[in-house]
């Protein structure tokens, strides 16, 4: 029986999906409707609080799009078609109901940059190698990452540097640039992962969720806009139980016990 592309595993609160093509992780059509189908199960479980993101085998997080699917492609409305659904995928990642914390190790090159740099928390083994070299193919990055969300994580400058030099870079510089958190030795990723997986699981789901609402709006919209969202969602959290339930523990000196959404 062959192995399902992408696996999802539920220990509440905690839930890891897992890129499942090794050695390479890359990524097709079959593999985005896996994950889509592994992000429906992990959303509808109420007790699931933060995700880890993951790929499986030694060699690779993801090391992109399936070439071999890409290259087959015989008219430009099915090669839009993919460039879509990866751009839908980057939208559900980056706005899903569940914070996400991306465990990358291996090779992570363009798609599987685009997976791994829209996580909330991005960890990175020490043998982590980077590239987006899409113009090495005669191509550009087509997911709303290299030419959209890049210049905005990193800013115009580097943003060229990758794009343009395309060459690989490691786990520290990408640390450096701020797309990654942290690097951890690769045995200690998935440890590292969980860590941080149950640190945020044990904040308000509730605060979490209008936190991460309200930056990636502020991505989007001007300043004044994004400061009425700002209180649209303060308004929002100040009269859920959790911030009741988060004093109260505070000054009782106790674990406080937030609600699953």
């Amino acid at each position: 029986m062959t192995e399902p592309l992408v696996l999802s595993e539920i220990t509440p609160p905690i839930a890891t999906v897992k890129l499942n093509d090794p050695p390479m992780n890359p990524i097709s059509m079959r593999t985005l409707d896996a994950l889509h189908a592994a992000l429906d199960r992990v959303a509808s479980d109420p007790q699931v609080r933060c995700v880890i993101l993951t790929g499986a085998g030694e060699r690779a997080f993801c090391a992109g799009g399936d070439l071999r699917q890409e290259s087959s492609f015989q008219d430009a409305a099915a090669a839009k078609a993919f460039r879509d659904y990866g751009r839908r995928t980057l939208n559900r990642l980056e706005e899903f109901e569940k914070p996400i914390v991306a465990a990358i190790h291996g090779y992570c090159i363009g798609g599987g940059t685009a997976l791994a740099w829209v996580c909330d928390i991005r960890l990175a083994a020490n043998n982590t190698v980077f590239r987006a070299g899409d113009a090495y193919l005669g191509l550009i990055p087509s997911w709303g990452m290299g030419l959209l969300r890049l210049p905005r994580f990193v800013g115009r400058n580097k943003a060229l540097d990758i794009l343009l030099i395309g060459q690989n870079f490691g786990a520290e510089e990408a640390r450096d640039l701020g797309l990654v958190t942290r690097v951890v030795p690769l045995a200690e990723l998935q440890q590292a992962a969980r860590e941080v997986a149950e640190r945020i699981a044990s904040a308000s789901p509730t605060a979490i969720q209008a936190t991460r609402r309200a930056v990636f709006y502020g991505l989007r919209n001007g300043w004044e806009e994004t400061a009425r969202y700002e209180e649209e969602l303060c308004a929002e959290v100040f009269e859920h139980p959790d911030a009741k339930e988060g004093m109260a523990a505070f000054f009782e000196k106790r674990a406080p016990r937030f609600q699953d959404r």
